[in-house]
């Protein structure tokens, strides 16, 4: 039935074909959506759409014109010569399409014109791209969409689209293979500036094979225009192609940027840096170009095209004033940072951990760096062994590093005000990092040196000069500064004894001096641990003057400062000056009592070596005078009883402990001497505390053998007997005066001594006096802690400069007098032996006892008598 009614329709049709002109004929049969014939064994449609038809630019052709060679009569059309091959060339030129990759037998016009419905040429305008890509479907073609030449297209402006490109024709369509030459100049159509910069670039002027053109950065279709993607698809590829670059070094180079920083896509706001940031895009030029943004003196201006605010420090910064003068010696970005293995500061050489090498590099390393910087490179080196750098590599990530003192990019000059180094600004930068010294720099900068460098006085103290620059050390440390109480006094005198800085600061220099010759500086020069320094009292970043309230040495807060040394010390008003002198505006009473002691001292060991002097002049001549008689009486070998063993015993303690005393007290006030200075040495750093307990050991024997000499003397017969034979009488004045006659020669007549001369006498209470004072003094000065508690400071004073004159006048005395008289004497030279044996000879005893040799003679005639009866 279906056929029938085709048949039917093919009938009509042709018998009103014959009768119509146009293509109405075969548009009635046409339009009907359900014609179709096999062709092939493959269904074919013969629908028409008659409206695109009407529409057409062939709308007022016949069907005939195109179709040809059939009979149009006859239903169905039988082929004859093929109905559905249409030869457009019959009537349109085919000049430009036989030259074209489009040519007729490779692409049938219908292709791209359609076959009923074909539109006016401007009608392709709007729709050539998707003319284009019916056919050409590969993705490298498909990318245009992508373009940016796309983008602009479909916005109306300016931007080629497929036939720009290809010859800029419909028919005349080229194939691909375009050269150098030929995309230089297709492109340079529209970048005609970029062209320029391009001819002009290191890849423009290059002659090899290799070089880039346009489509080798940008591509073909897709042409890049993300600075990303020209960098990764475009540079790396070439750049990384070991082919093309023998030279592997430059390709590791270039390749090391992949892993860098700048590779990687910003976040926030913030780019990364590609190839075409550092390197231009087409104006790029070789290093050695002056105008390159790679040539050394252009690179800080290169990387300041991202990095504005840091590239404004870095041109304040001492690099960046002398990269101007020196660019081949200042740094620029890329010799801290690096060039393509730029990474975080966490993982690159500028890591906390690691940038002080980057430093050192340069200020330690480079001759001429360190001649211009004029900084010791082992300063700088030592720097790892510094507290600092210790507690960075032990996980204290805010330790302070080179970067953290002298800032990363503003590092200026000391000189500069701004700088972070300036003195004005160091206990800033110090306290500047939470987790530093944020604290400490507060409470300098509230000091009466933190006051003084606010104000301008550029030799007032902070940080770096009492802890170091580059070298800070623990305050445990030996090496530091501030390493112990030696080098606490030490630094601080740097510049309180130093005259000129006194003066220029109105300070009193006699401070420093008179604590040095206190105890407390006595025994730290001495090399006491424990005894008090400077920042003890005065404290060490809180200083400020005795008139603050808040001074550790207010007289309101001595009680607590004293007394952290001297626990339960009661400081009250008349506790007076602590660093006293003895000078006669400032302790009157000190003063007259030195005065004195120095004229006795003066006076009285003169007169005792005026008077051994011409005793041993005088007993030469009396020696040579008596040879014979003297020879006598030694060959008698008779001797006396001087001393018992019970006074032997204590005259050896008392001689061990004075001189134990004389060593260890004077070790005390003369810490520098070489003998001193050698025990230190020997006996560690313990010296000092092991000097003090001798020193106290050998007071306590003293005072104790004195305790029993006086019992000795009061429960003994024979020290009962010692004693008054000991008490001067006025046989003593008259060979006195006789003595000196003799001496002077006035007169030949010799004193004869008993058992005790008048220089024993005097010697033995001057003894007597000494042991007193000296173990008054000297348990006043042991006890402080307690008599602090009530007694003046003024008694202390009076106990230290009479404990010191004392010995010195005991000492000289048993030296000049004592010494001479027991060794150097000629009638007991080399040695008077009694003290050791008891027993003197009867040649001694004559000579120096004779009266009490001849009370002795005439007992023992006396008891031989008596025996005899």
């Amino acid at each position: 039935m279906r056929l029938f009614f085709v048949l039917l329709t093919f009938l009509i049709a042709s018998l009103n074909f014959a009768q119509s002109e146009g293509s109405s004929a075969c548009i009635d049969c046409h339009s009907d959506e359900s014609l179709t014939m096999d062709r092939n064994g493959k269904e074919i449609s013969l629908f028409v759409n008659a409206d695109h038809y009407k529409k057409s630019v062939h709308q007022d052709l016949k069907c005939i014109d195109c179709h040809t060679g059939f009979d149009a009569d006859e239903i169905p059309h039988k082929q004859g010569n093929n109905i559905s091959q249409v030869n457009c060339l019959d009537c349109h030129s085919g000049d430009d399409i036989q030259k074209s990759v489009h040519k007729p037998e490779k692409v049938e016009c219908f292709s791209c014109h359609n076959k009923h419905e074909i539109q006016p040429a401007e009608n392709f305008v709007n729709n050539e791209i998707d003319f284009c890509l019916k056919c050409h479907q590969t993705s490298a073609v498909k990318s245009y969409k992508k373009s940016v030449h796309f983008t602009q297209f479909v916005r109306n402006q300016k931007a080629p689209s497929c036939l720009d490109c290809h010859n800029n024709s419909a028919h005349n369509v080229q194939q691909a293979n375009f050269t150098k030459e030929q995309e230089d100049k297709l492109c340079s159509t529209c970048h005609k500036s970029s062209h320029d910069e391009f001819a002009q670039s290191i890849h423009g002027m290059a002659a090899g094979p290799n070089t880039p053109g346009c489509v080798s950065c940008h591509g073909a279709h897709e042409v890049y225009n993300s600075k990303f993607s020209i960098s990764s698809q475009s540079c790396l590829k070439c750049h990384l192609d070991q082919e093309k670059f023998k030279n592997h070094d430059l390709t590791d180079f270039v390749k090391n940027y992949q892993t860098s920083v700048h590779a990687r896509v910003g976040t926030g706001d913030k780019e990364a840096a590609t190839c075409v940031d550092c390197h231009d895009n087409h104006m790029i030029m070789g290093m050695s170009a002056t105008k390159s943004l790679t040539a050394r003196q252009n690179i800080p201006n290169t990387c300041g095209k991202c990095h504005n605010e840091v590239l404004t420090e870095y041109k304040n910064s001492s690099h960046g004033i002398q990269f101007i003068k020196s660019p081949n010696l200042a740094p620029n970005c890329t010799d801290c940072h690096g060039e393509h293995n730029i990474t975080s500061i966490e993982k690159s050489p500028l890591s906390k951990l690691e940038v002080h090498k980057v430093c050192n590099d340069c200020h330690a390393k480079n001759p001429e760096i360190v001649k211009l910087t004029k900084v010791k490179p082992e300063e700088l080196l030592n720097y790892e062994s510094s507290v600092h750098f210790q507690a960075l590599i032990n996980g204290n990530e805010n330790a302070a590093t080179c970067s953290d003192c002298h800032g990363s990019h503003t590092m200026q000059s000391v000189n500069v005000d701004s700088s972070r180094i300036n003195r004005e600004n160091v206990s800033k930068t110090c306290g500047e990092v939470e987790g530093c010294h944020q604290e400490v720099s507060q409470v300098f900068m509230e000091s009466i040196h933190g006051k003084a460098v606010s104000e301008g006085k550029m030799d007032a103290p902070t940080c770096v000069d009492c802890h170091g620059n580059h070298q800070v050390y623990s305050k445990d440390d030996p090496k530091s500064k501030v390493g112990g109480a030696q080098k606490v006094v030490l630094l601080c005198n740097s510049c309180h004894a130093d005259v000129k800085m006194a003066e220029n600061n109105d300070l009193p220099i006699d401070k420093a001096e008179s604590y040095l010759e206190s105890y407390h500086g006595l025994a730290v020069r001495g090399g006491s641990q424990f005894a008090a320094d400077c920042a003890s009292c005065h404290g060490s970043h809180n200083i400020r003057p005795s008139s603050d309230p808040a001074s550790m040495i207010h007289e309101n807060n001595l009680n607590e400062t004293c007394g952290s040394c001297h626990p339960g010390a009661s400081i009250t008003g008349d506790f007076k000056k602590v660093h006293v002198t003895y000078s006669k505006e400032e302790s009157p009473l000190l003063y007259y009592i030195g005065l004195i002691y120095i004229f006795l001292i003066v006076a009285i060991i003169g007169f005792m070596l005026v008077h051994n002097i011409l005793d041993l002049f005088r007993k030469l001549q009396e020696k040579k005078k008596h040879a014979k008689e003297i020879h006598e009486l030694k060959k008698s070998g008779k001797v006396y009883l001087r001393m018992s063993k019970n006074e032997r015993i204590q005259h050896f303690i008392m001689l061990t402990s004075f001189i134990s005393l004389v060593i260890t007290g004077f070790a005390l006030k003369y810490p520098d001497a070489w003998w001193v200075v050698g025990a230190r040495t020997v006996l560690g750093s313990g010296a000092f505390e092991i000097r003090s307990i001798l020193h106290r050991v050998f007071g306590i024997s003293m005072a104790a053998v004195s305790i029993y000499h006086m019992l000795y003397l009061a429960f003994t017969k024979r020290g009962r007997r010692f004693f008054l034979d000991m008490l001067p009488n006025l046989k003593d004045a008259k060979d006195f005066i006789v003595n000196i006659k003799f001496l002077f020669g006035i007169s030949k007549q010799k004193p004869l001594f008993d058992r005790f001369t008048y220089m024993e006498k005097a010697e033995y209470w001057a003894l007597v006096w000494g042991v007193i004072i000296m173990t008054a003094t000297g348990l006043l000065l042991m006890f402080n802690n307690y008599f602090l508690q009530f007694a003046p400071k003024i008694f202390f004073d009076v106990a230290t400069i009479v404990h010191l004159y004392e010995a010195w006048l005991a000492t000289l005395a048993i030296i000049v007098w004592h010494f001479y008289f027991v060794i150097f004497n000629p009638e007991v030279y080399p040695l008077n032996k009694a003290f050791i044996t008891g027993y003197m000879s009867e040649e001694e005893m004559k000579h120096e006892h004779p009266l009490e040799l001849e009370r002795i003679k005439k007992e023992e005639e006396s008891k031989r008598n008596s025996d005899k009866s």
